[in-house]
């Protein structure tokens, strides 16, 4: 605030105050002849506002929106739930009918291998063992088609040839063969090639598969419609009791050379055995869907889809899945049922937040709105009751502006008399009422401390040409001599001609605030039990002396210092006795020191020294620094007096000197810090150089 601004404040509050009130009741009056006016101009367009305005006032608008929002919000939430739902489940069916045919598909590579054998019967009359054997082993069908329990040859003996055809078969070097189970039947058959030749399979060899029912029901059907055929499910031959698996069979058939097979009946006739593959159900469908990332899990049956039934479930856990297909499944003329399910990685992959975000983010939106409303129609009706009582509010508004802390102000710019209101909260400020600033007795820029009249008057002036808000802090000095903090927040007003009209204000007493602020800064940069500089502040001044040293190129050097048996102390006389041991020690210090030196402590019992402009030369600023060290030595060496008890804190004191740059902060700090350790090791009570400092066996002691 320019200085002839601030002693015009308190000329004109009298003046003022008696055209004040006229000047109130005018714009009043104007303002209440321009609403006539207005409605008596249009009162057609204000009937339709007048009405709409009427509707808003009611809070079951409210209550009517509300409903209405959140019907639609939950029928949104019903599309979006079931149209998530709808693609989820469209990729499901996608995914089972994948699974579904790289099942079928497999079966049919099954079949194809097959074929291949009833070809190899179809080239030759006779195809022996060792033939079989290297058929099946080029097909490479672990490799290509793991999961198959083996691949074999069964040959139908007629009535009267079972033993002949034993004999042969033990003469090829089998002498325990014989077809089982034993029994008088019409006609045999016998697994006579079975590849691998080993392990369980062995036990199918000389196997009567066309005694039992299941079995020959798949055979015959193989016979006669001259296609691959599959069993139900039965308990294969090759299982031996442990870790028994459900399994099931299949037959192609393989017709004698030469012979017509044309018909049913031709069929029958030329019939000469089958090829055929066992399975073992769980081997084979963990083999075909052994995808340890698949989405989608199986359970199949044989025909109907119930537990008696259930051939294989390709996991065993309880989990309850969102998705559930059954696809019928005709292969080798019999019927499976594949049941498959979701897992949990298809169903966290498909789900969909966006459903619950639209309920819960409606279901908020309608409530805000909701709330809008509500509180709007309250508002208003709030707002009619404030109108009301607005003419008889302003000797309140006056008793409350008395009652803001600090002082109101308002002043018209560029008059010669500009003061046209202060509030009595100038007199807690200056100690001096406002009626003798009103008087232009006393002027507020008198008690503006002098170093800052000048920025207060550029700031105010500044604000005045822009026409802007303005914002300073800055002293002042009561009548008893007191200085205080203010700050002044000021807005300037224009008249409709862009004129700087008022100054309007506001000026808090902020003194409190500033010791808070200059607290808060020493606690950040000082020690608080010993008002030495704390680690921070120690960092920030040794890199500054760091940057002098190498502009200079004169020595410094860092004094490490620990104060011996200190914990001895606190144990057996307190920490409030440590404490002031610890005062002692900065006194100590600081009286031992240059001014230039800077003397902090780290915490607990250590402190560091920075010593500067030793010398050009780095031993006679160790020289230096040893000197004041041993006098250090000395002076934290005598006993303290802590009322009735005389106690013995020696230091241990590390030092390292510098030069510029050529190590860090933290580095100088870890070096003395070494030597102080060192100086410990070698009975305490002493000084010790860093290693890197000439001369330092010299000087420590």
């Amino acid at each position: 605030m320019s200085t002839s601004a601030l002693r015009n404040r308190s000329r004109a509050f009298r003046r003022a105050q008696d055209t004040h009130d006229q000047r109130e009741w005018n714009i009043k009056k104007s303002t209440k002849e321009s609403d006539s006016r207005s409605a008596a101009e249009s009162p057609a367009k204000a009937l339709p506002l007048q009405r709409f305005s009427t509707i808003l006032d009611r809070e079951a608008i409210a209550w009517i929106v509300l409903g209405i929002t959140v019907i639609l919000t939950i029928g949104l939430w019903r599309y979006s739930e079931t149209e998530f739902a709808r693609r989820a489940n469209e990729s499901f069916e996608n995914d089972a009918r994948k699974q579904e045919a790289l099942l079928l598909g497999r079966m049919q590579d099954y079949e194809q291998a097959l074929r291949g054998g009833a070809a190899l019967f179809a080239a030759k009359d006779r195809v022996s063992r060792a033939e079989w054997h290297a058929y099946v082993e080029m097909l490479h069908l672990d490799n290509a088609l793991p999961g198959i329990q083996g691949t074999g040859f069964s040959l139908m003996i007629p009535k009267g040839a079972k033993q002949r055809h034993e004999r042969s078969v033990r003469a090829e070097g089998f002498p325990a063969y014989t077809i089982h189970p034993a029994g008088d039947r019409t006609i045999d058959s016998s697994i006579l090639y079975l590849e691998p030749f080993s392990g369980r399979n062995l036990r199918a060899f000389g196997y009567d598969m066309y005694s039992d029912p299941v079995r020959r029901e798949a055979m015959e059907r193989a016979r006669d419609s001259d296609k691959a055929a599959l069993s139900e499910k039965v308990t294969l031959v090759q299982e031996t009791g442990r870790h028994e698996q459900t399994g099931f069979l299949m037959y192609l058939p393989v017709y004698r050379n030469g012979m017509p097979h044309n018909t049913v009946a031709a069929r029958r006739r030329a019939l000469l055995g089958f090829v055929y593959s066992p399975f073992r159900v769980a081997d084979l469908l963990t083999k075909v869907f052994n995808d340890p990332a698949r989405e989608v899990e199986i359970d199949l049956f044989d025909d109907q889809p119930m537990p008696e039934n259930l051939l294989f479930a390709s996991t065993g856990s309880a989990h309850v899945s969102r998705y559930v297909a059954d696809k019928v499944l005709q292969m080798g003329g019999h019927r499976w049922t594949a049941r498959f399910k979701s897992n949990p990685v298809f169903e966290s992959r498909t789900e969909s937040a966006q459903p619950r975000m639209i309920l819960f983010g409606g279901l908020a939106l309608d409530l805000l709105f909701f709330s809008v409303l509500y509180m709007n129609a309250r508002h208003r009706r709030a707002m009619r009751n404030v109108v009301e009582k607005l003419e008889t509010s302003l000797d309140s508004f006056r008793a409350l502006v008395e009652n803001v802390p600090g002082a109101v102000f308002r002043s018209e710019v560029g008059a010669s008399s500009p003061v046209q209101q202060l509030s009595h909260g100038i007199l807690a400020l200056t100690g001096v009422p406002p009626e003798r600033y009103v008087s232009g007795a006393v002027s507020y820029v008198d008690f503006i401390h002098p170093d800052d009249r000048l920025m207060v008057g550029q700031t105010i002036s500044e604000a005045i040409a822009k026409r802007s808000i303005y914002n300073i802090e800055y002293r002042i000095r009561t009548v008893d001599g007191l200085l205080r903090w203010v700050s002044e927040r000021g807005r300037v007003t224009s008249d409709h001609a862009g004129r700087a009209r008022w100054l309007d204000g506001l000026i808090l007493d902020i003194t409190e605030r500033k010791a808070a602020e200059i607290m808060i800064r020493d606690l950040a940069y000082n020690d608080p039990l010993t008002g030495l500089p704390n680690r921070r502040l120690l960092l920030d001044r040794l890199e500054h002396q760091l940057a002098a040293s190498s502009r200079s190129g004169r020595y410094g050097a860092l004094l490490f210092i620990d104060m011996d048996n200190f914990k001895t102390i606190n144990d057996t006389l307190g920490h409030e006795a440590g404490d002031q041991v610890l005062r002692e020690v900065a006194r100590r210090l600081l009286a031992s020191v240059r001014e230039s030196d800077t003397v902090s402590r780290l915490g607990g019992d250590e402190f560091v020294i920075i010593l500067d402009n030793l010398g050009d030369t780095a031993a006679p600023a160790a020289g230096e620094a040893g000197e004041l060290g041993h006098k250090i030595l000395s002076k934290l060496a005598r006993p303290y007096r802590l009322g009735e008890h005389l106690c013995i804190s020696t230091p241990s004191i590390g030092v390292a000197t510098f030069c510029g740059h050529a190590t860090s902060a933290d580095q100088l700090l870890r070096r003395a810090d070494e030597a102080m350790y060192q100086a410990k090791s070698a009975g305490r009570n002493r000084l010790h150089f860093h290693a890197d400092t000439p001369s330092a066996a010299a000087r420590t002691g």
